[in-house]
């Protein structure tokens, strides 16, 4: 699933389910950062896109540097969206646990998704070179559950967000 939304849908589910404790944002950059790799491999026309950033090891210290890195990243992003638009002045606030919950858990489902269905990934190099869930039977599935993840994560928070409005605390 190299460079598509698909990836986002689990995060939209986990942000519905645990909203204070994940970073959606944070989980995307996450995911983006997952990709680097393989987009370079696939510039340079390559036929093994997906190396060291497809493996646990690689996945680990990805999701680490997202969420040291990822809290300046998106301030900075909020500081400039704000001189664009007099109207946005609620500061960014981003906990630590929010972003260490959205990178690892960007960088470890993006590993998982992407290791159902592409031949090119070992994830448990250089432990062994075997992918064992490798299923490419499952892509049209995966995709789908990634949909409907999404759905039913931003049912969940329009449902949250309808019930704030109507029981203001």
């Amino acid at each position: 699933m190299p460079f598509t939304p698909f990836h986002f849908g689990p995060g939209m589910l986990i942000k519905g389910l645990m909203p204070g404790q994940f970073s959606l944002s944070v989980f995307a950059l996450a995911n983006i950062a997952m990709d680097v790799e393989p987009l370079y491999h696939l510039l340079r026309g390559d036929t093994q896109l997906h190396g060291a950033s497809h493996t646990l090891i690689g996945a680990a210290c990805i999701g680490a540097a997202t969420a040291l890195v990822a809290p300046k990243v998106i301030a900075g992003i909020w500081q400039w969206y704000q001189k664009l638009h007099v109207d946005a002045d609620i500061p960014v606030h981003l906990t630590r646990q929010q972003a260490w919950m959205g990178a690892l858990l960007g960088t470890a489902s993006h590993l998982l998704l992407d290791a159902t269905m592409h031949h090119d990934m070992h994830i448990f190099l250089p432990f062994s070179d075997a992918n064992s869930l490798l299923h490419p039977a499952w892509t049209q599935n995966v995709y789908l559950a990634c949909v409907l993840a999404g759905m039913a994560g931003m049912l969940i928070s329009l449902l949250r967000m309808h019930r704030q409005f109507k029981h203001p605390q």
